[in-house]
């Protein structure tokens, strides 16, 4: 279908769960995915489990504009506190090398994004939408606190959405 020339200047979103469904509290990002697959979202935004590809993600990245990233991350506060930040990525990759011996698990949101730098890929705007888990053990139940926290962080995303306007230049 070809687009009009208003779709033709809406920005490319990505909207990536990270995370591993088989690990509790760590399937967060996945979780939200789902959610976010069954709601109406705009032409231009794709929600995508990532799961845990590493730099395999890395080239897609070029693609789009805006990328939103949905992980369990370690912070303080109760499970199923929410933090929502843009992320700026500054000073490139320092050791490709290093980078390059680390397996896929062991690179991380921040290692996939110094690489997507280091070879031209990262979009121009990046968020991040973070929960505190209470379990990480394996098993494919979220707690209760975090299953709680997928609604609020699919809200956070429509919001980052409604925004666009005040959010990409």
């Amino acid at each position: 279908m070809a687009q009009t020339s208003e779709e033709s200047v809406e920005p490319r979103i990505l909207v990536a769960g990270v995370g591993n469904r088989l690990m509790g509290d760590d399937g967060f990002g996945p979780r939200v995915i789902d959610l976010l697959e069954s709601s109406s979202l705009p032409w231009n935004v794709e929600a995508r489990d990532i799961g845990t590809a590493g730099l395999t993600i890395a080239t897609d990245l070029a693609d789009y504009e805006l990328v939103v990233f949905i992980d369990s991350m370690n912070m303080e506060g109760e499970p199923g506190r929410l933090v929502r930040t843009e992320i700026k990525v500054e000073g490139g990759l320092e050791d490709m090398a290093e980078l390059s011996r680390l397996s896929l698990h062991e690179v991380g949101l921040e290692g996939l994004l110094r690489f997507s730098e280091a070879i031209g890929t990262l979009p121009s705007k990046i968020f991040l939408i973070g929960c505190k888990p209470r379990n990480t053990e394996p098993g494919l139940e979220l707690s209760p606190e975090v299953e709680r926290a997928t609604f609020k962080a699919v809200e956070m995303v429509h919001e980052i959405l409604e925004n666009l306007d005040r959010l990409v230049e």
